[in-house]
C-alpha cells in the first residue's frame, strides 16, 4: 500500500476551512516535492536489478569425468557384448584388462596380449572381490563391473595406436597381427575396422609375410586337409564358414581368411594355418575387399620389421590413469 505525502500533510496540518488561504503556487511546490513511501517493499523486490556479484563465492560445477587438472576424461569403456576373454585368448582387450587390473592394485601381472592361467586366477580374485561369479571368464557382467570401476576411479585404458615408419600400401589393405590375434582393415594409414581372429596352433602354422588376395569364394567347400572327410559348401559344420579370401600362397587354395564352425575358437591359436573370423565379420569384410588387396601377416616383431609400430613404440599411448 502506498500513501501520498501531499495528501497526508493536508489532512493533518491544514484545516479544511483555511485551505483557500494557501497560495496555489505553494501547493504546486509541495506537489513537486512530494515523496512516495512504500509500505509493502516486498511487492516490488522482483523488479529490482542486482548490479553486484561476489565473484569469490561463484564456483564452476564439478564434472565427475574430469581429472585433477580439470581436463575432460573420455573413458573408453569395454564392450559388454564383445569377445568373451578366457584362458587361451590373445587379444588387444586382454592387454587393456591387464592394464586396468594393474592400476587397481593387482600388481602380479605381465602386460601382454595373452590370457594365461595365472591371469585367470587374478580375474577370479577380482570377481570374488566384486561379488561376481568367479569363473575366470570376462563376459558381460565382469565387463560391466570393470566399466563401473573405471568410472569411479577415473581410469582410462587406451587402445594401442598404430604407426608406420616405412612405405605402406595405398588404398585398402589388411594387417594380421598374430601376437594379439587381430585383423586390421585399413585405407592407407587409417584403420577402418578391426576384428578378432584365430591363427595357427603353433607360431609356424600361419605364414608370415606380405601377400595379397587372389581368390574370393562364397560358401566354400572344405576338402578335409587330407585328414578329415570333405564338407560341402554352406554346411553348418563347414570349418571354412561362409566366406573364403585366399592368400597368394600356393595358388590361394591352401591359406586364407575365412569364417568358422567353432566361434569359441576366435581369439585363440587354433587353426592349421588359416585366419579364422566370426562368420558375420568375414561376410562384412568380404564385401569390402577386392582381388589384389595387400595382406601383411606377422607377430609384432615381424610387423615391426615391416615398419609397423604399436603402442609405446609410437609414444602416444599414455592415457591409462588420471
Amino acid at each position: 500500500m502506498k500513501i501520498n505525502c501531499f495528501a497526508l500533510m493536508l489532512a493533518l496540518l491544514i484545516p479544511i476551512s483555511s485551505m483557500h488561504k494557501i497560495d496555489i503556487a505553494d501547493l504546486n511546490h509541495i506537489r513537486s516535492e512530494e515523496e512516495v513511501i512504500d509500505l509493502n517493499p516486498a511487492a516490488d523486490e522482483k523488479n529490482e536489478k542486482i548490479d553486484f556479484i561476489d565473484e569469490e563465492k561463484i564456483e564452476d560445477p564439478i564434472d565427475e569425468n574430469t581429472n585433477i587438472e580439470g581436463e575432460k576424461i573420455d573413458i573408453i569403456k569395454f564392450n559388454v557384448n564383445g569377445l568373451n576373454l578366457k584362458a587361451g585368448i590373445s587379444s588387444e582387450e586382454v592387454l587393456r584388462v591387464k592394464k586396468f587390473f594393474k592400476l587397481m592394485g593387482y600388481t602380479e601381472i605381465i602386460e601382454d596380449y595373452y590370457f594365461d592361467n595365472e591371469f585367470k586366477d587374478i580375474v577370479m580374485k577380482y570377481q570374488m572381490d566384486k561379488g561376481l561369479v568367479s569363473d575366470g571368464i570376462i563376459g558381460p557382467n565382469t565387463y560391466a563391473k570393470i566399466n563401473e570401476d573405471m568410472e569411479i576411479n577415473k581410469i582410462n585404458i587406451c587402445y594401442e595406436e598404430m604407426g608406420f615408419n616405412a612405405d605402406i600400401p595405398m588404398g585398402q589393405w589388411i594387417i594380421i597381427n598374430k601376437s594379439n590375434n587381430t585383423l586390421y582393415h585399413l585405407n592407407g594409414n587409417e584403420v577402418i575396422n578391426k576384428y578378432p581372429v584365430a591363427t595357427g596352433k603353433s607360431p609356424l602354422h600361419t605364414p608370415e609375410g606380405k601377400f595379397s588376395i587372389v581368390i574370393k569364394s562364397i560358401n566354400p567347400a572344405w576338402g578335409g586337409a587330407g585328414i578329415h572327410k570333405p564338407v560341402r559348401g554352406g554346411a553348418p559344420n563347414n570349418p571354412l564358414g561362409k566366406r573364403w579370401l585366399g592368400l597368394s600362397i600356393k595358388g590361394g587354395g591352401t591359406y586364407g581368411i575365412h569364417g568358422n564352425a567353432a566361434p569359441q575358437s576366435i581369439g585363440t591359436y587354433a587353426s592349421l594355418g588359416c585366419v579364422r573370423m566370426f562368420n558375420e565379420d568375414v561376410e562384412n569384410l568380404y564385401d569390402l575387399i577386392q582381388y589384389g588387396t595387400p595382406v601383411w601377416i606377422g607377430n609384432e616383431f615381424k610387423l615391426n620389421e615391416f615398419g609397423i609400430v604399436y603402442g609405446k613404440d609410437k609414444i602416444s599411448n599414455y592415457c591409462e590413469y588420471f
